[in-house]
């Protein structure tokens, strides 16, 4: 990033935080929310304060734990703002989930389970989140907290949370296509739905990718059960999605693609397409 883009993106800073006043009923909140996301990178509430110049950090926890505004509103201008300065209609959604550690057991959904930071499980709350990608960028647009059994199944605990009593218990991908449906609602532009395995493996996700006719690329275990390739009965047998490799190893159509640098240099992987499978 250069020197130039960061002072737009400073100048523009105050711009958009002060567009979203609206989302609240007093003129306190709505100062320290502007001073909250200038120092979100800052990570924590304290020091979200000092760079505020706040003696204590009492403000900022107000505005997330006390004030009333409504996120989802909020949510709603985030996405038509990506949208505005985004948009295009070769976008891709991005289904994935995020995770934030935590002490305790008081954070809404916080529990031992699977940490994508760490690769272990961990104490954490986990997000479903939304991106909207394109060539110009990229930015997320939705989110939904994840609630492990463990939470929906003790009543007293969500209400202690304030977790409403019709909040029932939801796999990942439920949420998942709620976002989709909410992105669609607000005539979202996209071409494609991308998502890894942990959402591919789910028959009612791509179910409903194809009652919408909407593309998708999905990961999916080596055990899932295709149907497929068409044609005249194979051997060996197709039965999981692994004994394609079979075939695939006897072709001469696969195409290497980059899905950009990660911590080891570019990662590179091969692709390759049967006609008509379907899963």
């Amino acid at each position: 990033m250069t020197a130039e883009q960061i002072a737009e993106g400073d100048a523009e800073l105050p711009v958009l935080t002060g567009s979203l006043g609206y989302l609240f009923n007093r003129p306190e909140p709505r100062v320290v929310f502007a001073q909250f996301i200038e120092g979100l990178l800052a990570k924590n509430s304290w020091t979200l304060a000092e760079r505020a110049g706040h003696v204590t950090a009492d403000r900022m926890q107000w505005l997330l734990n006390g004030s009333v505004w409504d996120a989802d509103r909020l949510r709603d201008t985030v996405r038509d703002y990506v949208v505005d300065h985004l948009g295009d209609a070769d976008a891709s959604l991005v289904i994935d989930d995020t995770q934030a550690q935590k002490k305790g057991s008081k954070s809404v959904g916080v529990a031992f389970q699977h940490c994508g930071p760490t690769g272990d499980v961990r104490n954490c709350q986990v997000m479903m989140m939304l991106s909207y990608a394109t060539a110009a960028g990229h930015a997320f647009i939705d989110r939904r907290l994840y609630l492990p059994e463990d939470w929906t199944t003790d009543r007293d605990r969500c209400r202690e949370a304030g977790i409403p009593d019709a909040v029932a218990f939801a796999t990942k991908p439920e949420p998942a296509i709620a976002m989709l449906e909410q992105a669609r609602s607000a005539q979202v532009p996209f071409a494609r739905i991308l998502a890894d395995a942990g959402y591919g493996r789910d028959p009612q996700l791509r179910a409903w990718c194809h009652r919408q006719s909407a593309p998708y690329v999905f990961g999916v275990p080596v055990y899932l059960l295709p149907d497929g390739p068409p044609g005249k009965p194979r051997q060996p047998a197709v039965k999981r999605a692994n004994d394609l490799l079979h075939y695939a190893k006897t072709r001469d159509q696969w195409e290497r693609r980059s899905c950009g640098d990660g911590a080891k240099g570019e990662r590179l992987y091969d692709w390759t397409a049967f006609a008509g499978l379907q899963s």
